[in-house]
């Protein structure tokens, strides 16, 4: 048997032990029929009775303006959340115990685990990590607190847990948490390599009770055996767990066999996963609502379609121009946006009776006046006018408080497109074809002025994506045994196959999870559920 068929069937297992366990007794049946009787995004949320009144008020008033799901949450994926807010409800209070210093003592913390999620880089990768994190403990049946030190989370989001906060203690000391970082010397890669041969065996016991998962995409070969079940196993005794990452590991943690099978029953729709947590974890705070609706209502209200063009130039080398002409390009050839004709018939205003509204956002002004003068310039024959607009510009990526909030106002105005266009490689896009719940139109990634009409002739301005998951950018090659030789993880499952717009990367396809396997086996849902 080949490695990658000895770590498939390791994987898979035997069929039998992807079975539920504990979630099946009575009284998890009525948790699940008591939550899908909530008309709440199909019971995802928890009954809006719950919630304090006024906390949240984009959550009761964002129905009539976003598009409904065409997707379904599972009753095990209910269950599940339903499970943890109870676990949270219960845990998050003993956050006051951590220690100060990085010492913890289990006895403090009772049953009670965590994982302590580490703000950085820009929102979308916050957004992804913070999702990541969540799905982790999930599975791990632990605890998730966010570090809100320079990331205003509070300002950005309404909480997601009734009754309690999922922001850690105010008087955490973050001055401590800097120390979690490369050279802590609890990050997980480190005690691995002090393990010795293989770099396999966490030493026991940890000091301190935690551990620092290293998930950036430099991470090293140590630190990716983090999605090794024989890693995940050891993890299981570790109370804290601390985690930096700018990746959506989410397509990884299906490496682990027992995540494996806990994640077919959560998403049976495998390429739903981010769309449904998304949905359940990200609402607009109320202030942040007032400042979306300020926009949308003026702009957008009303428009029979709603087009969102999200555009991030992330080579030094390709110029605003060349990719303003692209992005007109797309949505003219595929027919996103009608074309115009300075030969056409010009149509009063008045004689238009419905409009499509255009929603561009960037960093730059130049996308944005591309479209608006191209439907200025050319009249567009038919009932609809065509309506250009762009809520903010940067210049440049910039961070803090401010800038969250207006990139924050944009995912979420973008989000309420019914059509998407988004930038390659760009977490921004990611969370917004994902509350949207649409795949988007990929721009085709430009690697020099030099090879762009070459590019654009052998791929087109845009294609279509093919899954509504984000792209893990920087999967493990996994080894797992110590061997020396990783996996190449996109070969692994039939599932997971290589990003459309990351070279080297990986994501969920759309697919069931009685799908074909990688070894070639089928697994029917009967088999993983009781």
């Amino acid at each position: 048997m080949s490695a990658l068929n000895h770590y498939s069937a390791t994987i898979m297992g035997n069929s039998s032990s992807c079975l539920m366990g504990p979630l099946t007794d009575a009284k998890i049946s009525k948790l699940v029929a008591l939550s899908l009787q909530d008309p709440t995004l199909g019971g995802l949320l928890p009954a809006l009775k719950e919630y304090e009144p006024g906390q949240c008020i984009s959550r009761t008033e964002e129905g009539p303006i976003r598009i409904p799901s065409r997707f379904t949450p599972s009753p095990y994926l209910v269950a599940k959340l339903r499970l943890y807010e109870n676990r949270h409800r219960k845990c998050a209070p003993k956050a006051v115990k951590l220690s100060k210093n990085g010492t913890n003592s289990r006895k403090e913390l009772g049953d009670c685990q965590f994982v302590i999620w580490i703000g950085n880089s820009g929102l979308g990768n916050r957004m992804i990590t913070i999702l990541s994190a969540f799905v982790y403990a999930l599975l791990t049946d632990r605890v998730l607190l966010l570090d809100n030190t320079s990331t205003d989370i509070d300002g950005l989001f309404c909480e997601p847990f009734p009754g309690t906060s999922w922001l850690l203690p105010e008087n955490y000391d973050y001055n401590w948490m800097n120390t979690v970082t490369w050279e802590n010397t609890n990050r997980l890669g480190r005690l691995l390599q002090m393990s010795g041969f293989g770099n396999i065996t966490i030493p026991s016991p940890v000091p301190n009770d935690y551990i620092f998962l290293n998930l950036m995409h430099d991470y090293d070969e140590h630190d990716r055996r983090f999605f090794c079940s024989r890693i995940q196993k050891q993890l299981k005794k570790v109370s804290l767990l601390y985690w930096r990452s700018n990746n959506y590991v989410v397509p990884g943690l299906h490496f682990d066999h027992s995540f494996h099978c806990k994640l077919d029953l959560m998403f049976p729709e495998r390429a739903t996963a981010f769309h449904h947590m998304a949905r359940y974890l990200f609402r607009p705070s109320n202030s942040m609502w007032g400042m979306i609706l300020r926009f949308r209502q003026p702009y957008l209200d009303g428009a029979r379609r709603q087009v969102g063009l999200q555009v991030r130039i992330l080579e030094s080398n390709v110029t605003i121009p060349i990719v303003a002409d692209q992005l007109l390009a797309c949505v003219l050839e595929k027919e996103i946006l009608p074309k115009g004709s300075s030969s056409a018939e010009d149509m009063l205003l008045s004689s238009k009776t419905r409009s499509t509204s255009v929603l561009v956002t960037s960093l730059d002004s130049a996308y944005y006046e591309t479209l608006r003068n191209y439907y200025l310039e050319h009249p567009v024959e038919g009932t609809d006018y065509i309506g250009v607009y762009s809520p903010s510009e940067e210049l440049y990526q910039q961070y803090g408080s401010d800038h969250d909030k207006k990139a924050w106002a944009d995912m979420y105005l973008l989000s309420l497109s019914n059509t998407l266009v988004t930038s390659p490689r760009s977490t921004f896009g990611y969370v917004a074809q994902a509350l949207a719940g649409v795949i988007p139109w990929f721009l085709t990634k430009i690697d020099s002025l030099e090879t762009a009409n070459e590019t654009f002739q052998a791929h087109g301005p845009c294609n279509r994506g093919v899954s509504l998951e984000p792209c893990f950018h920087a999967p493990p090659a996994l080894d797992c045994e110590g061997y020396g030789n990783g996996l190449n993880s996109s070969n692994i499952f039939s599932f997971i196959k290589p990003c459309e717009d990351v070279i080297g990367g990986i994501k969920i396809m759309p697919s069931y999870a009685n799908d074909i396997t990688a070894e070639g086996k089928t697994e029917s849902r009967s088999e993983r559920k009781t």
